[in-house]
């Protein structure tokens, strides 16, 4: 069950992508612009899916715990990044007649992955500009991850703090640290002692066993 996070994050962000693939053309491709108009719907729906995505999803998947949300979010975050990371690398493997087909097929979906990645959040440049839109695809996993680790960290020491101000034992350790000061501001704290006895305890001797008495013995004729 808790698996299925994972896949209902990782798939509802894909779909989404896809969704903007499939229905208006590609503003960010790899490698520069296509610049054009956006419209009402379109917009809002990317702030939607802006807020979703850096806010929603990650902060209730710390406060809830559900790591495997965090989890498929970061991993959405990987495929997203994994084109930048890759095809910068093939650009020798692309260059001239020698290219083969695999390198060329690769690419071509590497670039696919790329623009469908970036596809959602076009409609945010007219606000942020295409500099700070086009990274970020590849913040999603470090703010799932880091959203979630701070956050259990901080309950972690919170809870922590709690229990040992809550602790009877600590209580009573600084009661009894309060309670043998002397001479605190202009009050003293006198000691608990017992009272000392003076002289010699002396116990009363055990009753005596009382003697039987005799009769007195006639005199034998």
């Amino acid at each position: 069950m808790r698996r299925d996070y994972f896949i209902c994050v990782f798939l509802l962000c894909i779909c989404v992508s896809l969704f903007y693939v499939c229905f208006m053309p590609l503003y960010f491709v790899y490698g520069g612009v296509v610049p054009r108009e956006f419209g009402p719907m379109e917009t809002t729906f990317s702030w939607i899916y802006l807020i979703l995505v850096f806010l929603v999803l990650p902060i209730y998947a710390a406060y809830k715990k559900k790591f495997w949300m965090a989890a498929g979010l970061a991993a959405y975050g990987i495929v997203a990044a994994f084109p930048v990371w890759v095809l910068p690398g093939m650009a020798d493997k692309l260059a001239g007649e020698d290219a083969s087909i695999v390198a060329v097929v690769w690419a071509f979906l590497l670039k696919s992955v790329y623009g469908m990645a970036e596809a959602p959040f076009a409609p945010i440049t007219r606000a942020f500009g295409d500099s700070f839109v086009e990274v970020l695809p590849r913040r999603i996993m470090p703010v799932a991850l880091i959203l979630y680790a701070g956050c259990q960290l901080f309950r972690f020491y919170r809870n922590a703090y709690r229990q040992e101000q809550l602790d009877p034992m600590k209580a009573l350790d600084k009661t009894s640290i309060e309670n043998n000061l002397t001479g605190i501001g202009t009050k003293t704290v006198r000691k608990a002692s017992m009272p000392e006895v003076l002289g010699t305890v002396i116990t009363a001797p055990a009753p005596a066993a009382k003697e039987e008495k005799r009769e007195p013995s006639l005199p034998e004729e």
